[in-house]
């Protein structure tokens, strides 16, 4: 199977889901998309992991509780972080699990192999005749990469979206296991990435007051450079004093 073939099964699928009329097909759970970001702080130039999961609403009914197809739209500040790719470590069996190509993306939203432009649509195919159960704890779907590109204030945001237009309609969609086309998708939850705070001394951003920064701040001495850290204008002997204390608590620490 080459790599366009999954995206003509899913779009296949999008179709039956429009012209799904039978009296009663309905879900009666439903799939909820989640984006888990790293539990601990990141720093700028620090790859990441966001993991997307999904998790059934319930486990008592047939519907809405497997699937056969899930497409994502996922959305970022391309400014701020940097899309890497995908990874499949942990997660799933799957039969496929890719970015469609701009070739085979009929909806223009992959304008790369891998998009750069803050917005990626992404696809997951489950083995034939095995769709994939998703308990309440949920599964792991995929992984998506990023790297941290700026020191961005407060957090930033990735998020599912339900729909994008940009050539043709893509949308976020979960394709039921045991229903053909129908769509069982629920809720979509973001996932929000904060950036560690900064470590007072630290000059070269490697969290660390070391003797690198002690270079630096001597090689700003009596101007108005980044070592001034009292701050009164120019860097000296009180700034001098201010990074060796920070040096001791912070070799403390670590």
């Amino acid at each position: 199977m080459n790599s366009h073939t999954p995206r003509i099964f899913s779009n296949a699928f999008a179709l039956l889901a429009a012209l799904w009329t039978v009296t009663g097909a309905s879900a009666d759970n439903q799939i909820n998309l989640s984006l888990v970001p790293p539990s601990q702080p990141i720093l700028v130039g620090q790859t990441i992991d966001v993991k997307l999961k999904a998790t059934s609403t319930s486990n008592d009914q047939l519907v809405g509780n497997t699937f056969v197809i899930i497409d994502s739209i996922i959305r970022w500040d391309p400014s701020q972080l940097e899309f890497m790719g995908i990874s499949t470590a942990g997660s799933v069996a799957l039969l496929n699990s890719y970015l469609p190509s701009p070739a085979a993306d009929y909806t223009g939203v992959n304008e790369l192999v891998i998009p750069k432009d803050g917005d990626a649509l992404y696809t997951a195919l489950a083995n034939f005749g095995s769709p994939v159960v998703v308990s309440a704890t949920g599964v792991q779907v995929t992984t998506f990469r990023f790297k941290v590109r700026t020191n961005f204030a407060g957090s930033s945001t990735i998020e599912i979206v339900p729909t994008l237009t940009i050539r043709s309609r893509a949308d976020s969609a979960v394709f039921d296991g045991q229903v053909p086309g129908l769509d069982v998708i629920g809720d979509l939850v973001p996932a929000v990435i904060t950036i560690a705070p900064p470590v007072f001394g630290d000059l070269d951003g490697d969290r660390i007051v070391n003797g690198r920064d002690l270079a630096t701040l001597l090689g700003q001495w009596g101007t108005a450079g980044s070592a001034d850290l009292s701050p009164n204008g120019i860097v000296g002997g009180d700034d001098l004093a201010l990074l060796l204390a920070a040096w001791t608590v912070t070799n403390y620490d670590s």
